[in-house]
C-alpha cells in the first residue's frame, strides 16, 4: 500500500465484519466494490472476521457502506458490523492483505461447498482450459474446511499451498475482474492436483478423464468404485442393479440401513422422490447435503437401496468428478460413506486401498490432500423446516448463536458421536464423527479432539461427557486429568432444545424419546418427561414404564429383542413362542425368553 498526496476532503473508516465471511469470495467482492468507487484501503481475513479499511471521497465512502451488504456473495452470512471512524492517511490503491494475529479464533471456519454451476459448465466446454478438470473450483465454491490447516483462510494455510500456481492461474488470481480473483482453492490441469485410477491389484491403470472412464466401466459391469471426494472416500455402484447393491451390502457388512443415491440434477431427483419447492432448494443449495425425500417407488432403484423404507436420500454432484461420472454412466448411483461398517471414513489413498480391499473393485483417487476428513450431511424437511440429521460436509463446523463462556469441550455420546466446544470467544458444533465401537474410530475421535483445538486456537480447561460410565467418551474424559462434568443423556437433549429456542428464563417441560440413556439412579432410562428451570435445575417428573432389555446393549442395536420382551410381558412367553413373530425364528425367540427368565441384577 502506498501513500498518496494529502487531501483535505477525505474520509476513512474501519469496518469489522462478523459471521460467515471467509472462504466465500468476500474479499474479492469488497475489492471490486472499492475499485468501482475509486476508494483506497485494504481488506483482510482476521481471527475475528473480516476487516476493511476504506478511504476516499466522503460521498463514495458513504455509498460503499450502503452498498456493502448487496455486494457481498449470497452465501455470506453477515451477523453484525463494527464501525470505527479513522483519521485519513492519504492511502492510494486498494489491496487484499493477510493477517497474522494470535489468540483464539473468533470468526467462522468456512465449510466446504459444492462445485457451482459456472464451474461445472466450464468443465464441460471443450475449448476451456479446465475442460474435464475434475477438481475445478472458484472463489465461490469448492473445498474449504477439509483443506484448511490453520486460520485465517489463505491459500498458504491450506493443503493447496503444495501446488504453486501456473502463470494462467496466477493471472486469474490477481485480476479483480476474474471470478477466480483471490480464489484460495484455484487450480487447473497444468498446476493443480490430478485424478488417477487404481485396480484391485494396486496397479495405476489410467489418469484424468480416462480414469473416470475406467471407473464408469466398472460401474456398468456391476462393480464398486471407491471415489475420493472433498472430505473422504465414497463407495459407488449402479443404484438400479440389485446384484450390485446387494454385493455392496455384503462387502460393506451393512445388511439393511438405506443407501444414499447420487443423481445428476433436480429433474432426475423428481423421477425418484417427491420434491417440494423447499426440498428443491435444499438439493440445489451449495451445502450439497443428502436430502431425505418421500420415495415415489418408481422402480428406478434396486429394492435393496432402501429396503422397507418410504423415504430415499438423494444428493446432487458435489464436484465435477461426481458430475462427470454421472454423465458418463447416465443413471443414478448409490453413494455411501467409504468405510467398512463401524469404521471411520477413509480419506487417504494408501489407507483406502488397504482398508477398502475386498469392497471396492477400483479406486478413483486424487492427490489434493484432505486435512480434515468429513462425511456427507443429511437433512430432511419436517413440519416445514429443514432439520439436520447428520451435521457434516457443507454445514459443519457450525457456529452456535450462544454467548461465549469458559474453554470447554463437550465430547458427545457413544453412537453417532460429534463434539461441541467453546474456545472462550465462540461456541461451535463440530462435524459428525460416527460410532465409537472400534479402535480406529476411537483413534479418529482422539485426533479430531486435538485438531479442533488447534484450529480454534485454544486448550480446553474442562470436558463434558455422558453420564454412562462405560462410554468411550466418558473414559476419555476421566483419563484426561481435566475437570469433568457428567450429564444425563436425555437432560442434554432437553437442554439443547432450551438453548435452540431461547427458553432459559422460562420453566420448561421437556419430553425426550431418544432410545436409552444411563440414568441418575443407575438404571437405563428411556422416554422421559423432564421439568427444567434453565439449565441448572432439571428433574425427571414422569417416564415410560420400565421394561427389560434382554442382552443389555445388544437390545439397543437389535430392537427385535425389545419387541420380544414387550410381547412376552403382554401375552406371556409360552404363547409368544407358540404363535411366533414375523421375521424371527423360534430359536431367536427362545434365546431371548431364556434371558428374560434370569433374575434381575440390582
Amino acid at each position: 500500500m502506498t501513500i498518496a498526496a494529502s487531501s483535505s476532503a477525505r474520509r476513512a473508516l474501519r469496518l469489522q465484519l462478523h459471521g460467515r465471511v471467509q472462504g466465500l469470495g468476500v474479499r474479492p467482492a469488497v475489492a471490486r466494490l472499492a475499485a468501482s468507487l475509486d476508494l483506497a484501503g485494504s481488506v483482510r481475513n482476521t481471527l475475528h472476521g473480516l476487516e476493511i479499511q476504506i478511504e476516499g471521497d466522503p460521498v463514495a465512502v458513504a455509498e460503499f457502506e450502503s452498498s456493502l451488504r448487496i455486494a457481498l456473495p449470497a452465501e455470506c452470512e453477515l451477523l453484525h458490523c463494527e464501525r470505527d471512524v479513522l483519521h485519513p492517511s492519504c492511502l492510494e490503491g486498494f489491496s487484499i492483505e493477510r493477517d497474522t494475529a494470535d489468540g483464539p479464533l473468533a470468526t467462522r471456519v468456512p465449510p466446504d461447498t459444492a462445485a457451482c454451476g459456472e464451474c461445472l459448465q466450464e468443465s464441460q466446454e471443450a475449448l476451456d482450459r479446465r475442460y474435464e478438470y475434475a477438481l475445478i473450483s472458484c472463489a465461490a465454491c469448492g473445498p474449504r474446511y477439509s483443506i484448511i490447516r490453520r486460520m485465517p483462510y489463505e491459500r498458504s494455510a491450506t493443503t493447496l499451498d503444495d501446488y504453486p500456481l501456473c502463470n494462467a492461474c496466477r493471472d486469474e488470481y490477481s485480476s479483480p475482474a476474474d471470478r477466480r480473483f483471490h480464489a484460495q482453492s484455484i487450480a487447473c490441469p497444468r498446476c493443480g492436483p490430478t485424478i488417477w485410477a487404481v485396480d484391485r491389484r494396486g496397479m495405476r491403470i489410467a489418469e484424468r478423464a480416462q480414469a473416470v472412464a475406467a471407473a464408469v466401466a466398472v460401474l456398468r459391469s456391476g462393480g464398486i468404485v471407491a471415489l475420493r471426494g472433498i472430505g473422504g472416500y465414497q463407495l459407488l455402484c449402479d443404484a438400479a442393479n440389485e446384484d450390485a447393491v446387494s454385493l455392496l451390502r455384503t462387502r460393506k457388512h451393512r445388511p439393511s440401513k438405506p443407501f444414499a443415491v447420487l443423481v445428476q440434477d433436480v429433474h432426475a431427483a423428481t423421477q425418484i422422490g417427491e420434491v417440494s419447492v423447499a426440498e428443491r432448494r435444499l438439493l440445489l443449495d451449495a451445502t450439497n447435503p443428502i436430502v431425505l425425500l418421500t420415495d415415489r417407488k418408481s422402480r428406478m432403484l434396486a429394492p435393496s437401496v432402501n429396503p422397507g423404507m418410504n423415504t430415499v436420500g438423494l444428493m446432487l454432484p458435489t464436484t465435477a468428478l461426481h458430475a462427470q461420472s454421472l454423465r458418463m454412466f447416465a443413471g443414478p448411483l448409490v453413494c455411501t460413506s467409504g468405510n467398512r461398517e463401524g469404521e471411520p471414513l477413509e480419506f487417504e489413498p494408501d489407507a483406502a486401498e488397504q482398508n477398502l480391499a475386498g469392497i471396492a473393485d477400483i479406486w478413483l483417487h486424487h492427490d489434493r490432500l484432505i486435512e480434515r476428513p468429513i462425511d456427507d450431511s443429511v437433512v430432511r424437511m419436517i413440519a416445514g423446516r429443514a432439520v439436520t440429521l447428520r451435521l457434516a460436509r457443507g454445514l459443519a463446523p457450525l457456529t452456535l448463536d450462544l454467548p461465549a463462556g469458559p474453554r470447554i469441550v463437550a465430547l458427545g455420546g457413544h453412537q453417532k458421536s460429534a463434539m461441541a466446544w467453546c474456545n472462550g470467544v465462540q461456541c461451535v458444533l463440530g462435524p459428525h464423527v460416527g460410532d465409537l465401537e472400534t479402535l480406529s474410530a476411537r483413534e479418529r475421535f482422539a485426533g479430531q479432539f486435538q485438531a479442533q483445538q488447534d484450529l480454534y486456537r485454544f486448550e480446553a480447561d474442562a470436558l463434558v461427557h455422558d453420564l454412562h460410565p462405560d462410554y468411550f467418551t466418558s473414559r476419555f474424559a476421566t483419563e484426561s486429568r481435566l475437570p469433568t462434568l457428567a450429564v444425563q443423556h436425555h437432560f442434554a437433549h432437553v437442554a439443547a432444545g432450551i438453548l435452540e429456542h431461547n427458553l432459559l428464563d422460562e420453566p420448561v417441560l421437556g419430553v425426550a424419546f431418544d432410545g436409552t440413556g444411563f440414568g441418575t439412579d443407575n438404571t437405563i432410562w428411556g422416554g422421559e418427561f423432564i421439568r427444567a428451570d434453565g439449565l441448572t435445575s432439571m428433574r425427571r417428573v414422569a417416564h415410560l414404564r420400565p421394561f427389560r432389555l434382554p442382552g443389555g446393549e445388544a437390545a439397543v442395536r437389535e430392537p427385535w429383542r425389545v419387541a420380544v420382551s414387550l410381547l412376552a410381558d403382554a401375552i406371556g412367553g409360552p404363547v409368544l413362542l407358540q404363535q411366533g413373530l414375523t421375521g424371527l425364528n423360534q430359536s431367536q425367540i427362545a434365546d431371548v425368553l431364556q434371558i428374560l427368565e434370569r433374575p434381575r441384577l440390582n
